[in-house]
């Protein structure tokens, strides 16, 4: 599926380094949003089989808080931004400084403040892949979705590809900076956009 690049680095190690970029760039905006540090992991870049999606993220059973944004232009896909239940309450918190619990639940702020949250780091995410590898690609506006976790990336990831195929899922975790939160960051280009993406990355400025 893949193919080396002329200078002989692999897509997928291209994308790797893309994606440090992107992730860096997301954590700083989200950063100066909430006034306090985030800071990121190197993210991890792999192509998994279809039937893998509902463990991707560990318990496929955890109740999470998902972000999701439709990506469209030369990459069609879909972006995600998660994060387990309590982790999630832990960022309104430092986004908004006011309580949000399992007992209060999600409101029209908190649900408003993760929405912002998501739309920056996939923003930021994206603009450094428009940038270094020359594709256009635009975020649609967040949804969020409260759910196991497995349920969350099936209803995202099934939709966009055949049976039996592969897909390439880019991963960053990050945290608030006195501790790492549970969130992950994930593009999930279609079965028709992962050739275009690679043959991008390949031909980057990064290569």
């Amino acid at each position: 599926m893949t193919t080396e690049s002329a200078v002989g680095y692999h897509p997928l190690d291209l994308l790797e380094r893309i994606s440090i970029t992107g992730a860096l760039k997301a954590t700083a905006s989200l950063s100066a949003f909430a006034g306090r540090p985030v800071a990121s992991s190197f993210p991890h870049v792999r192509i998994v089989p279809l039937e893998e999606v509902p463990n991707l993220l560990g318990d496929p059973e955890q109740v999470i808080v998902g972000v999701i944004l439709e990506v469209t232009g030369d990459v069609a896909g879909r972006f995600i931004i998660v994060f387990p239940l309590d982790d999630a309450f832990l960022l309104v918190k430092a986004l908004t400084g006011t309580e949000c619990s399992l007992d209060s639940g999600f409101g029209e702020m908190e649900t408003s403040a993760i929405c912002e949250a998501g739309n920056i780091l996939a923003s930021s995410y994206l603009a450094a892949l428009e940038h270094l590898a020359g594709l256009a690609v635009m975020p649609s506006p967040p949804a969020v979705a409260i759910d196991m976790a497995g349920a969350v990336l099936t209803t995202a990831v099934l939709p966009l590809h055949e049976a039996g195929s592969e897909i390439l899922f880019i991963e960053a975790r990050f945290g608030d900076g006195d501790r790492e939160l549970g969130g992950r960051m994930a593009l999930l280009p279609t079965t028709e956009s992962l050739p275009r993406l690679l043959s991008a990355v390949s031909h980057s400025r990064t290569a």
